[in-house]
């Protein structure tokens, strides 16, 4: 397994695909990961197979969003790899929002997030200061 912090427009292409989202043009991806925080990717024999990025203001505020792990690679720790590697790099005190899909609240709140269908959509989580 190899992260790199960097992706190409082809490969999220590829991952969209594998998970049935829509399609749009790889010129609209790569604007996408240009305009990223930071974007992360996870490997096996040099081969794509998850990735997630991270948007947003850079100091206050962040959504965490395209955490993609193809198919034959879920359920196996990729995706929360992918969470705690992006985790690594955001500065102290950033409020850390999701919206995850139908059935993948459990694994955000596994991930350390918080969610509180009484008071918000999403799911939350808050950077503290070392």
């Amino acid at each position: 397994m190899e992260i790199r912090h960097q992706i190409s427009a082809q490969e999220f292409l590829e991952l969209r695909k594998s998970v049935q989202w829509k399609e749009v043009s790889l010129e609209i991806l790569e604007q996408a990961l240009c305009h990223s925080m930071d974007v992360v990717g996870i490997y096996e024999n040099n081969t794509i197979v998850g990735m997630a990025r991270l948007v947003g203001d850079g100091c206050f505020k962040a959504m965490l969003t395209d955490v993609i792990v193809k198919p034959f690679f879920q359920k196996k720790g990729y995706g929360k790899i992918l969470i705690k590697e992006i985790l690594k790099h955001v500065s102290s005190n950033v409020c850390i929002e999701a919206n995850p899909t139908k059935g993948n609240i459990d694994f955000y709140v596994s991930c350390g997030f918080i969610y509180n269908p009484n008071e918000q959509e999403g799911v939350y989580l808050w950077t503290k200061k070392q």
